[in-house]
């Protein structure tokens, strides 16, 4: 005898909203893999920022947390195997969103430098060495180096 249990999991979400209610919304259904699976695609937001996730922020909602997870996602921690810099930065009472600024335009990562200038970033902000995020641009990424000072010069 076998005995084959069955589960159903409905998932709710605020940003679906009601099926009745979403008039600018498409209701898509597809079945993968045995499993039923039901979404809203919105076909008129179709950028993050019109949807509310990026930009939303605001200078004072970054945190020194925000600071360790980004140098930890862009990999410096592997470059440069401590958290001393990372640490005396947040230690010299700079703001976390200008920490990051300073990270990002070392990385060359132009979609971060433009959420967090969005958000109130200060494009003068300078490294402890006195090194500012247009002395920066580009350092780990030669390539992005224009697209960088673009973006800084752009703010001021």
């Amino acid at each position: 005898m076998r005995c084959v249990a069955t589960s159903r999991v409905a998932l709710r979400s605020s940003f679906t909203g009601a099926s009745s209610k979403r008039r600018d919304a498409r209701r898509i259904t597809r079945v993968s893999n045995g499993v039923r699976v039901s979404a809203f695609f919105n076909r008129f937001r179709q950028d993050s920022e019109s949807a509310g996730i990026v930009g939303s922020q605001g200078r004072d909602d970054y945190d020194v947390d925000d600071v360790e997870h980004y140098f930890n996602y862009m990999g410096c921690l592997a470059v440069e195997g401590t958290y001393d810099r990372m640490n005396a930065l947040i230690e010299s009472g700079k703001h976390p969103i200008d920490i990051i600024l300073l990270f990002a335009s070392a990385e060359g990562d132009t979609p971060k430098i433009e959420e967090i200038l969005k958000a109130g970033a200060d494009a003068n902000v300078t490294d402890l060495d006195g090194n500012s995020a247009r002395d920066l641009a580009g350092k780990a990424n030669a390539s992005k180096r224009d697209a960088v000072l673009a973006l800084l010069d752009a703010k001021y």
